[in-house]
């Protein structure tokens, strides 16, 4: 009875000291109960790139349990808005929308409660074809067999929007003998790799692994868009976007630069993430920055100049302060 009641009373007394520094100490930080990561489907980059951050922050974050779960670009600013998980991957296109009430939030449910904490890696509208196809143009995709992702995807999306700009529609593909197939990523490219396609168009990283795999059987090239079309699509969608070109070379049948729009990824959180924890997750990528990037290729991109600009929501003040003791670069934020 004795030492059950001493270890009670140890017990009881390391719970008064641990509340106490939690109180007392401004350089003790509790973990969070919980910390999930809002990745994408199964094997796709923000999965692999969601679980090697997953991995990262166990490390960071001894006493909080990490788990990861799928999702998307569009699904991941729904579930870290409404508090469902903790952090997640979007692209500031999608978030730009989302701001404004545009799919995937409404006009009566804008989600203006996200906050960034760092960018990973860039993504552009790109439409790959067959090196040797005759396909050079927009207006040439009439007559042809092409998919751009399924109705509500981001990629569905721009592929209307850029059509618009063209003075086009799907109906006019498909008026021509042509069809836009409602594919998956994964179905796209087996079918552009088999010769099932003409072309394919998504917003994608770049150069995508997968895209590269496609090579194996066919070099692929990136359709460049007129110059003119390209700052109409700004100015009517490009809430997110900002004019790219794609290099020569970027692809095995990539001999001249493609003009397009692009957006970035990031790594964001809702503005309920306290302080210290924001801090701390951009503290822990940024620290073990060369293991982070180990996890993709793509994640090559983040360093001085490119962590803390391009997301477009505002930087969580957590973040915001790690940068500014690093000496970091940030943007202002376009939506506010």
């Amino acid at each position: 009875m004795t030492n059950s009641i001493n270890r009670r009373g140890l017990l009881a007394a390391a719970g008064g000291i641990a509340l106490a520094l939690s109180v007392t100490s401004p350089g003790f930080a509790q973990d969070p109960d919980f910390l999930n990561i809002g990745g994408g489907p199964s094997g796709g980059t923000f999965n692999v790139v969601a679980t090697g951050l997953g991995d990262l922050l166990r490390g960071e974050f001894a006493d909080s349990i990490i788990g990861v779960q799928p999702g998307g670009s569009g699904p991941n600013l729904l579930r870290v808005s409404s508090g469902d998980v903790d952090l997640g991957i979007t692209s500031a296109s999608n978030a730009a929308d989302a701001w404004a009430g545009r799919d995937p939030a409404t006009p009566d449910s804008p989600i203006q409660n996200v906050r960034g904490l760092m960018t990973f890696f860039p993504s552009a509208i790109q439409i790959w074809v067959d090196a040797e196809s005759d396909i050079h143009s927009v207006e040439d995709l009439v007559g042809r067999q092409i998919s751009a992702g399924q109705p509500g995807q981001t990629s569905w999306l721009a592929f209307n929007n850029l059509l618009s700009v063209y003075d086009m529609s799907i109906e006019d593909i498909e008026a021509g003998g042509g069809q836009v197939h409602p594919l998956s990523w994964a179905e796209s490219q087996s079918a552009l790799r088999d010769g099932q396609l003409d072309a394919v168009m998504w917003v994608a990283l770049y150069p995508h692994s997968t895209v590269l795999a496609t090579e194996t059987a066919r070099e692929i090239r990136v359709l460049s868009l007129d110059e003119e079309r390209v700052a109409e699509y700004l100015d009517l969608h490009g809430s997110g976007f900002a004019e790219v070109t794609l290099p020569v070379g970027l692809y095995q049948g990539q001999s001249e630069p493609a003009l397009t729009v692009g957006t970035t990824t990031f790594l964001f959180a809702s503005d309920d993430m306290s302080d210290d924890t924001a801090y701390r997750v951009t503290s822990a990528i940024w620290n073990n920055l060369d293991r982070f990037q180990q996890t993709h290729a793509l994640l090559q991109y983040i360093e001085q100049d490119t962590a803390g600009r391009g997301m477009f929501v505002p930087i969580h003040p957590g973040a915001a302060r790690f940068y500014e003791e690093q000496g970091i670069p940030m943007d202002d934020p376009r939506l506010d």
